[in-house]
């Protein structure tokens, strides 16, 4: 909408469109509901995103090297979690309670309850609720990585087909399509920051047709993505129409391939409409927040009184508080953190690898050199020269008195009947 302080020239006011008042309309209560994070800034991205990809690879250290970090691990987040230390607290109180007197005898009581009950309980839901948020965060990462693959069919065919001129602008489209897609979906990667940063350097879009994408709001709903599907489409279309696809099927496939892209990128928009149950949130948290602290209580008044008391059993006591949060504090925080892979946390999935890998390696598609002509003699060579692969009843194992041979050995030849 135009600002008050420039009023509409005379003769040259832009009519009314019941299109352009619904996506407004649409867009301002979508940011309201999302909030505005539009001045995060692009190097605060690329900080989150390299430390991913760091913690992504420490799957492969050893049992030991793995319990040496802290950031990327449940203990990071525990820590901040205030009903972790609401029963640290609560332990610490009533053992040194129990050291220097006695305890009111209603605390006694409430600790001889039976929460064992509801810990099992607990434990069952809060496995099958990591479990389904683990399945969408898997799922969600097979959508991100259809989008690259139809990109890269997408190119293979364009580098083999289509005139250069006409594969780089169709891939251009379908690479735009896919940023602008993350860019609607997640408020944490604003369009005046991450896409117009990363289009300054790679240039997907043109200065004119990134002007029509600020029009529709890029930051706003996948409207965006949508409108470059459609370009992409018409890419094709044009080549058809132009005599540069004289294959039906070649058209078809590519027609196919930029479908695809869209229904990727709409299942994750599909993902986010709708999350986890807010019921089963709220049921687990609850259930969280009342357990603990019984727990703990329950603990500390087992662990002994008066003469009864020993500092081993506290240690040990202490221990099992400690134990005991990490396993259900820290599945509910996986749990969370999986919902939304989006977003802003070490462990959400790395869109700007995405992205910038995408572009690139479909670029290098385009740039594909191809071999020279083929010449039968250097076939017949290559096939003289090859290893044998046995008779056909030799089964697949043919190859492998070959391939098991001691290199340090000096073996002329090999009995493939032995």
């Amino acid at each position: 909408p135009m600002s008050k302080e420039e009023p509409p020239k005379s003769g040259t006011a832009k009519p009314w469109s019941f299109f352009d008042e619904s996506v407004s309309m649409g867009g301002r209560v979508l940011r309201a509901m999302r909030g505005n994070n539009s001045d995060r800034k692009f190097s605060d991205i690329a900080r989150v995103e390299a430390k991913r990809r760091i913690i992504i690879k420490r799957t492969e250290e050893s049992f030991w090297r793995s319990l040496l970090h802290w950031h990327g691990t449940c203990l990071a987040l525990i820590a901040r979690d205030p009903l972790f230390w609401t029963t640290i607290i609560i332990f610490i109180a009533i053992r040194i309670w129990l050291h220097v007197g006695n305890v009111p005898s209603f605390i006694v009581v409430l600790a001889g309850a039976d929460v064992g009950v509801i810990g099992g309980f607990l434990s069952f839901f809060l496995v099958f609720y990591v479990s389904q948020c683990y399945g969408r965060f898997n799922t969600q990462y097979g959508f991100s990585m259809s989008c690259e693959g139809r990109i890269f069919d997408a190119a293979t065919i364009a580098v083999n087909i289509l005139p250069r001129e006409n594969g780089l602008r169709l891939i251009r489209y379908m690479n735009a399509a896919h940023i602008a897609g993350y860019v609607g979906l997640s408020k944490d990667y604003p369009h005046s920051t991450f896409f117009t940063e990363i289009n300054s350097h790679n240039m997907f879009l043109t200065e004119a047709e990134h002007n029509r994408m600020m029009e529709i709001n890029m930051d706003v709903g996948g409207s965006c993505y949508r409108e470059l599907i459609a370009w992409a489409f018409s890419e094709v279309q044009t080549a058809v129409n132009q005599g540069l696809i004289k294959e039906p099927l070649v058209a078809r496939e590519l027609r196919d391939l930029i479908l695809r892209l869209r229904g990727s990128l709409g299942g994750l928009f599909d993902y986010d409409d709708q999350p986890v149950h807010f019921f089963y949130v709220h049921f687990i948290s609850i259930l969280t927040l009342i357990y603990l602290p019984l727990f703990a209580l329950s603990t500390a008044v087992s662990a002994g009184s008066g003469e009864q008391t020993y500092w081993l059993s506290d240690v040990i006591a202490f221990i099992t508080i400690v134990l005991q949060d990490i396993f259900f504090i820290g599945l509910r925080l996986l749990g969370q953190n999986m919902t939304s892979p989006f977003g802003d946390d070490n462990e959400d999935l790395s869109v700007m690898h995405y992205v910038n890998f995408t572009w690139t390696m479909s670029n290098r598609i385009l740039l594909s050199k191809f071999p020279k002509a083929l010449d039968a003699e250097t076939e017949a060579e290559i096939m003289k020269n090859r290893v044998s692969v046995g008779h056909a009843w030799k089964g697949e194992t043919a190859m492998e008195p070959s391939i098991v041979v001691d290199p340090e050995e000096k073996v002329n030849h090999i009995d493939v009947e032995k």
